[in-house]
């Protein structure tokens, strides 16, 4: 095995570990979290983290990405990258304090003032992450980004968020969970890292890591502002309660799976950079995490549909019934976001971003035609959801055919990924279906739901065993190899 396959599936065993885990931790806390917190709460928070997002491209003009994908990194790049983020961040967090009376008056909405100039403090702390973030990505050295990302969401969110929300601070405990999980995060990744912090002021230094940079920037604020598109609508259009509604439910359904694919992406984004002149390699490691994708993300989404109303239940509570036909609708949203998020990140490694931003541009501006057109019609929230989906996939289809372009072929594989993907989720679909309905009369809400747990994860452990081959597969059998082994040298 060679030495950066060797350290790219080690980096995707501790990126599924930190999925894995940090969806248990998620699920755990978002259940608490609808609990404390009232709809009209979580559309407030939901509209300052929105504005803190834009922000947050200030504070980062793809300095990052620059510094992941850069083919030879030096350390005055180190330099200009750290002194830059420093200086955007600082910039961010002004800009954010002198334009929040402006968002409170074209949001209707005064309570959000204070709260987004609490926000835009994390503009600072996440400046000074940025660089040890990325050096860290770029060496596949994914262990202290995992134990950062478990300690500031158990620290940080599950010890104070929650407990601010406990004590009755409301959304100021979602600020506090924010700042302090950013400052976790900050300590653990500069010791792991150590970096220089020292800094620079020729411009030669910053040329290269801007010229990249810039672009990237371009391309991320494109799929933020097209991703964010309908809360941010939704905000200024519709009540407090129905963006807390709409929000709370893509966050606690979707988001997960859309940290899914960034954990995969931050790995993969390095492994395609490394291997983007040799077309043969590129191609197999493209076409193999996409099959492997495709088959995890549709039986999960497969099995949301029919889960759905015991997940709003168990997870949302009582006051949150309403957001179950809305679950439902999400749950077909993430296969196709996951998988143009792969066929993305190939782009991007690969610096073909004028390719990325036609197509976001293009999708940013008819799903705003769609969106604006779906309210003047006088439709809901939940048409907005539909319209995402269907936009979602004619996205996911052209950045399909980019990603055949970029490979030099496979158009065919790419097209079998994706209906076998499909075919996994209808078949979970229709199992779970067949042995939960019957459950609903017999078992109470906890047993059932965690019957719904166990099911779906032994579906994802079938498709993945039992499926076609991939790299997931490998990987798994691998791990079940050694256990044997060890199991049978312990007994022995």
């Amino acid at each position: 095995m060679s030495d950066l396959k060797s350290r790219t599936v080690t980096a995707i065993k501790w990126s599924y570990f930190s999925m894995f885990s940090g969806l248990a931790l998620q699920l755990l806390f978002a259940a608490i979290l609808s609990r404390l917190l009232t709809k009209e709460q979580f559309g407030v928070w939901y509209t300052a983290t929105l504005l803190q997002s834009f922000g947050q491209f200030i504070a980062n003009l793809g300095v990052g990405q620059a510094i992941v994908q850069k083919a030879k990194l030096t350390d005055d790049d180190v330099r200009a990258g750290f002194t830059s983020s420093i200086l955007l961040g600082v910039l961010a967090t002004a800009l954010a304090w002198i334009s929040a009376p402006y968002a409170g008056t074209y949001f209707n909405n005064p309570d959000l003032v204070p709260i987004f100039r609490a926000y835009s403090w994390v503009f600072v702390i996440n400046s000074g992450i940025v660089v040890s973030h990325s050096l860290l990505r770029r060496a596949l050295k994914f262990r202290p980004l995992v134990i950062s990302e478990l300690s500031m969401y158990i620290l940080g969110h599950g010890i104070l968020g929650l407990g601010s929300a406990y004590l009755g601070y409301g959304t100021y405990s979602l600020v506090i969970s924010a700042l302090s999980q950013g400052l976790i995060q900050l300590i653990i990744l500069y010791a792991a890292t150590r970096h220089t912090l020292r800094p620079v002021f020729r411009w030669s230094a910053y040329k290269d890591l801007y010229l990249f940079g810039t672009r990237a920037t371009v391309v991320t604020f494109l799929e933020f502002i097209s991703g964010s598109l309908d809360t941010f609508l939704i905000a200024k259009l519709y009540n407090p309660a129905a963006l807390g509604l709409y929000s709370r439910t893509f966050s606690t359904i979707a988001q997960p799976a859309m940290g899914f694919a960034m954990s995969l992406s931050r790995v993969l984004a390095p492994s395609f950079s490394a291997v983007q002149g040799e077309p043969e390699r590129l191609k197999r490691a493209y076409l193999s995490g996409l099959r492997a994708l495709s088959l995890i993300i549709f039986t999960a989404a497969g099995c949301i549909v029919v889960d759905a109303p015991e997940i709003v239940r168990v997870m949302l509570g009582p006051t949150f019934l309403d957001s179950i036909v809305l679950m439902q609708i999400f749950a077909f949203f993430i296969p196709f976001s996951v998988l143009t998020n792969l066929s993305g990140v190939l782009a991007e490694a690969t610096a073909h971003l004028k390719s990325k931003i036609v197509i976001q541009s293009t999708y940013f501006i008819t799903l705003l035609i769609a969106f604006w057109s779906t309210h003047q019609l006088g439709m809901g929230v939940e048409a907005f959801a539909v319209v995402l989906v269907i936009w979602s996939v004619f996205r996911s289809a052209a950045f399909a055919i980019l990603a055949r372009r970029i490979i030099q072929g496979g158009g065919r594989d790419i097209a079998f990924s994706y209906l076998l993907g499909g075919a996994c989720g209808l078949g979970a679909a229709l199992l779970t279906a067949a042995i939960v309905i019957p459950l609903r009369a017999i078992l109470p809400l906890p047993a059932l739901f965690i019957t719904e747990v166990i099911l779906g994860g032994l579906m994802l452990g079938g498709v993945v065993i039992l499926g076609p081959p991939n790299e997931l597969q490998r990987m798994a059998k691998a791990s079940l190899s050694r256990l044997t082994r060890r199991s049978a040298n312990s007994a022995g």
